[in-house]
């Protein structure tokens, strides 16, 4: 079986690249339940993914899934995307903070291929 890191960049807030998430979400959510290795990761504006109406189902299922890494504490603070409480109130993992960004070599590091979003 495969590792794969889906890292979701798509701003919700625009109809295509909404649709570009619902069908990462969809990929990742189907090659977990085949048995892969997944993790799904939110960054720069796509820290608004999972608390977007329209993708916030999917994100909740692949959670139950254990297949929700986290999401960007820099890029979710307020001097940035400013959605880290909501996040959090949803239950999110930040990675990092206002201070320290992580790069998403940490999954290549653990061996995952990236599909990046």
């Amino acid at each position: 079986m495969g590792k794969y890191a889906f890292v979701l960049y798509t701003d919700p807030d625009q109809r295509s690249e909404m649709v570009k998430a619902q069908h990462a979400l969809q990929a990742a959510l189907e090659l977990k339940k085949k048995g892969h290795d997944v993790k799904v990761f939110f960054d720069g504006l796509g820290t608004k993914v999972p608390i977007h109406d329209k993708t916030k189902e999917l994100v909740e299922k692949l959670s139950k899934e254990n297949a929700i890494s986290g999401a960007c504490g820099y890029c979710a603070s307020p001097p940035h995307v400013n959605v880290a409480e909501k996040l959090r109130s949803a239950g999110l993992n930040l990675i990092g903070n206002e201070h320290d960004h992580r790069d998403i070599s940490m999954f290549i590091d653990e061996g995952y291929q990236l599909m990046i979003v």
